[in-house]
């Protein structure tokens, strides 16, 4: 089981790795931390959120998110839009780049699943899904105890 699981990770990440060479080596992506990419996420998802909604989303201080915020500002991947109603809230977005990465992400996601349905029948995708939903399921709670 571990030399396979080893197998599967190093598949999933030389096809990452792939990816990022193929929006380029100044694209910049390849130089973003895990913690990085959970930002760029969590604004993705949220669209257009306010420091403090981030911050809520991931489940850090409002101070951490400011810091990493910045990082990605710096990295040129997100803007921050000053609140025209309150000054002193800043409206976060993705930039250009920042979209560029999201949508490569959910290419390659697509990628994941047209390969894997084309690899395994109905019933194993099936199967295979149910088994990926119940190990996340696992790794949740272990985290949260």
């Amino acid at each position: 089981m571990e030399k396979i699981l080893i197998e599967f990770i190093n598949t999933l990440d030389a096809s990452h790795k792939k990816i990022q060479m193929s929006l380029g080596e100044n694209s910049g992506f390849s130089r973003l931390t895990i913690s990085q990419l959970h930002y760029i996420e969590a604004i993705h998802s949220l669209q257009y959120p306010t420091i403090s909604e981030i911050a809520n989303f991931m489940k850090i201080s409002r101070p951490s998110a400011t810091v990493g915020i910045n990082r990605l500002v710096n990295m040129g991947f997100i803007r921050k839009i000053r609140s025209t109603d309150d000054k002193r809230i800043f409206h976060v977005q993705l930039t250009a780049t920042g979209q560029q990465f999201v949508n490569a992400k959910q290419k390659a996601l697509k990628d994941y699943e047209t390969f894997i349905t084309e690899a395994l029948s109905q019933q194993e995708a099936n199967q295979f899904k149910h088994i990926l939903e119940k190990l996340v399921t696992h790794f949740k709670q272990s985290i949260l105890k």
